[in-house]
């Protein structure tokens, strides 16, 4: 179930003409950066944007960005309005677009701008001037799509209430009245589908009902309507539906007479136009197949598609996937290398402190108090102030010894 907003129908590459829905509030339900969004999806060879409008109007700014949008596509398609319900925004929106149409039984209102305000005396005073200015503005651009005066459409504003059809016409709101009721328009539309090559041919080839006239004396029917009879000469000929008297209710042709007569003109029974009717269907369910089976081939090969372009970067995933292992491999080593190379370094450091402690000598490394006073011939002052480390550890082993 479609709800209410803004909708580009369902539209073929080639298309030729894009149908947009605006069904609902402007800038609410339909929004101006939607429909901008819409409008750069179309290809170019639509040629024709029609704009079919439900709307009981909305805010201003959004309508009046889409007024310029409608206003920008008309410099390079042809624009198209087919109201049914426009009321106050709605309006400025349907007389932007070049031709506009309304429905035989659809509505038309133009008024003047309104909203809420809160605050001081200044604070009213500056929203009463803002409205003021959007009512100039709607004003000026309804009389430049109409042909109106400013000062008409003004005061039409200012009465507020909903115009018929035939007014909206009147004023130059719309150009047409829309009537699907209407015979002439019927038959016009079909002589336009039946020029384009879009009507079947079973249904094209049924012959238009026509009249005949027939006598009522002697029961003649001839192709003339008015008097006299063709046979007897009488003058009472009425005009009469033409299959209805060349047929009989039994299905037999009623006897015309005379031999100067036009032959009979073929009929179409009610049995050959439920058949020419149920061969266009046919016709069309089969094309509808075509193309919903061309549709679900070329979906499933999108899908192939992507399937493949998935498993490609799946692979390339594993990879990187891979080759991050490796190098969490190579930098785990390369730490733990670096660990150990300090490890050394800090001996060595250690080592190198010690040396230079020592007074630049290579003495051998002192480890024991035994050592210590060996190395400084047993004097026992200079081995402690020498060593001071060895001799400490010296004292705390003696004292532990001791307890």
């Amino acid at each position: 179930m479609k709800k209410q907003g803004v909708f580009l129908q369902e539209l073929a590459s080639d298309a030729t003409e894009a149908r947009f829905d605006i069904i609902g509030v402007i800038g609410w339900e339909v929004a101006f950066q939607e429909l901008r969004r819409l409008f750069a999806t179309l290809g170019e060879s639509v040629k024709r944007v029609v704009f079919d409008i439900y709307s009981p109007g909305g805010d201003v700014w959004d309508g009046n960005g889409i007024v310029q949008a409608i206003g920008e596509l008309g410099k390079t398609r042809e624009t198209v309005a087919r109201v049914q319900v426009a009321a106050s925004m709605a309006t400025l929106i349907a007389v932007a677009c070049q031709k506009r149409t309304i429905a035989s039984n659809g509505r038309f209102l133009i008024h003047n701008a309104w909203t809420f305000t809160q605050g001081d005396a200044a604070d009213h005073e500056k929203a009463a001037q803002h409205l003021r200015d959007c009512e100039a503005e709607a004003a000026k651009f309804y009389a430049a799509r109409t042909g109106q005066t400013e000062e008409a459409i003004a005061a039409l504003m200012d009465e507020e209430r909903w115009l018929t059809p035939e007014e909206a016409l009147a004023f130059g709101f719309v150009q047409e009245i829309d009537d699907p009721f209407s015979t002439e328009d019927v038959a016009a539309v079909r002589a336009e589908i039946e020029a384009a090559g879009k009507w079947p041919m079973a249904l094209v080839e049924i012959p238009q009902a026509a009249t005949v006239g027939k006598c009522s004396d002697c029961g003649h029917v001839q192709k003339e309507t008015t008097p006299p009879c063709a046979k007897c000469g009488s003058q009472n000929v009425k005009e009469v539906d033409e299959a209805d008297d060349y047929t009989t209710n039994n299905g037999t042709t009623s006897d015309a007479g005379g031999a100067g007569d036009e032959p009979p003109v073929a009929t179409v029974q009610p049995g050959d136009i439920e058949a020419a009717r149920l061969a266009g269907f046919e016709a069309g369910r089969a094309a509808v197949d075509e193309t919903m089976q061309a549709r679900a081939l070329a979906g499933e090969e999108r899908v192939l598609a992507l399937t493949a372009d998935v498993k490609r970067v799946q692979g390339q995933l594993d990879v990187s996937v891979a080759e991050a292992r490796k190098l969490q491999g190579e930098r785990d080593q390369a730490r733990a290398i670096a660990e150990k190379t300090k490890a050394a370094l800090d001996e060595a450091t250690a080592k190198i402190t010690r040396l230079l402690s020592g007074g630049l000598t290579f003495t051998p490394s002192v480890e024991t108090w035994e050592q210590a006073l060996a190395t400084c011939g047993n004097d026992y002052e200079k081995a402690r102030k020498q060593f001071p480390e060895v001799y400490r550890a010296q004292r705390e082993h003696d004292k532990a010894n001791r307890k």
